[in-house]
């Protein structure tokens, strides 16, 4: 599942000129840290890693091999299940040996690839189950956390309230107050980090129950296509040889399932990324016994960065949704960066501690989420960035 980087660094809202308010004559100037999507890559078999191959930092394309799983068990099981296919073609090729009609060969290969439709339409519907079987896991255990952060927030909106009572009383100092504001804004910064993630589960489960219903679709007509192609061969016969010939064309069903998910799990052994990106962290060293389903590597969409700033509510109307503005980098001060504001909270909270002044710290802010639109190849997460907006009092 994917989870969120959400390691925010809220800046101060710069103050251009000394007592001429938020923004002052010149561009106002917020400040933030730059984010990035991530996700881990697992490994579906469990085995001793006998090669890490990429390194943290890197950047990979997908279908790149990340590292790799001892393969000797399930080499071994793929040439048993290759052995077991062989002797069930061999028995069905002597049954058949008997009769050279061939109206009865044309309907034992319709029989087979009948077949073959329905086991490939089977396991579509397997996968199908067993994602919305992990999408209904992952959605309980989200919105378990999404009940506990909306929980944890009411307290300490509560908390807050009884802190600046006490404050407005002198019963406390103004550095238990900003430290209880902050604790409100790490609150709401988790409920809206589990919010997401409740939203990108609900979406993970849709799609696999219409995925389902694809498959039990396909499986109807695959049997269809079975019955009659039996029916045909049935006919051909007309004696007791044919129900052989069905006990073998099972057997040999059987077998190269078996083979398919030997190979499958063979394959698994190499851990490969699902997406092109860049390696966050690596959890795993060469020697090191993987379990199945343990998280081997986290990677990011270095292409799809953002910003998430905090703008009073006085200043509301110099930003607006798909405006473009200014992005500035520490690490590159002569260049400013185009960004696209993709997103302004409908919901306000308090100002970050750091402010310093107190008319400032009793302010509302609005989260604004800033899309990095060029210049990925330089800014990386973990950043802090100054926000330039256009001058004026209605930038729109």
């Amino acid at each position: 599942m994917k989870r969120i980087l959400r390691t925010v660094w809220i800046g101060s809202l710069a103050l251009a000129l000394s007592g001429c308010g938020l923004f002052g004559d010149k561009q106002p100037s917020l400040s933030g840290t730059i984010e990035a999507d991530e996700w881990p890559v697992v490994a579906e078999v469990g085995g001793t890693v006998t090669r890490v191959i990429a390194e943290e930092g890197s950047t990979v394309k997908k279908g790149e091999v990340l590292a790799e799983i001892d393969q000797r068990s399930y080499q071994i099981s793929v040439a048993e299940a290759k052995a077991a296919l062989e002797q069930a073609k061999a028995k069905l090729e002597e049954a058949k040996a008997g009769s050279r009609d061939q109206t009865i060969q044309k309907g034992v290969a319709a029989v087979q690839q009948a077949n073959a439709n329905i086991r490939l339409a089977q396991a579509r519907s397997s996968q199908a189950e067993a994602g919305i079987a992990r999408a209904r896991q992952q959605l309980a255990q989200v919105e378990a956390q999404r009940e506990g952060a909306e929980e944890t927030l009411h307290f300490q909106q509560k908390r807050l309230q009884e802190v600046t009572a006490l404050y407005e009383k002198g019963a406390i100092s103004q550095k238990d107050l900003d430290m209880q504001k902050e604790a409100v804004n790490q609150a709401t910064t988790q409920l809206n980090q589990w919010t997401a993630q409740v939203a990108q589960v609900k979406a993970a489960y849709s799609s696999a129950e219409e995925e389902a219903a694809a498959a039990v679709a396909q499986i109807g007509t695959a049997k269809a296509q079975e019955q009659g192609a039996q029916a045909e061969l049935d006919l051909a016969r007309e004696g007791s040889t044919v129900y052989t010939i069905r006990a073998l064309l099972a057997a040999q069903e059987q077998a190269q399932a078996r083979l398919d998910q030997a190979m499958l799990q063979l394959d698994k052994t190499r851990v490969v990324a699902a997406e092109d990106g860049v390696l966050l962290r690596s959890s795993v060293e060469q020697g090191e016994v993987a379990k199945t389903g343990a998280t081997l590597f986290t990677m990011m969409k270095a292409d799809q960065l953002k910003l998430v700033v905090y703008i009073p509510e006085a200043q509301l109307n110099r930003v607006q949704k798909g405006q473009e503005v200014g992005i500035q980098v520490d690490a590159y001060p002569n260049e400013t960066f185009k960004g696209t504001i993709s997103r302004i909270s409908e919901k306000a909270e308090f100002t970050p501690k750091n402010v310093q002044t107190q008319d400032e710290r009793t302010k509302l802010v609005f989260a604004v989420t800033i899309d990095v639109a060029k210049g990925q190849e330089k800014i990386k997460p973990g950043m802090p960035a100054d926000v330039l907006l256009p001058e004026g009092e209605n930038a729109q």
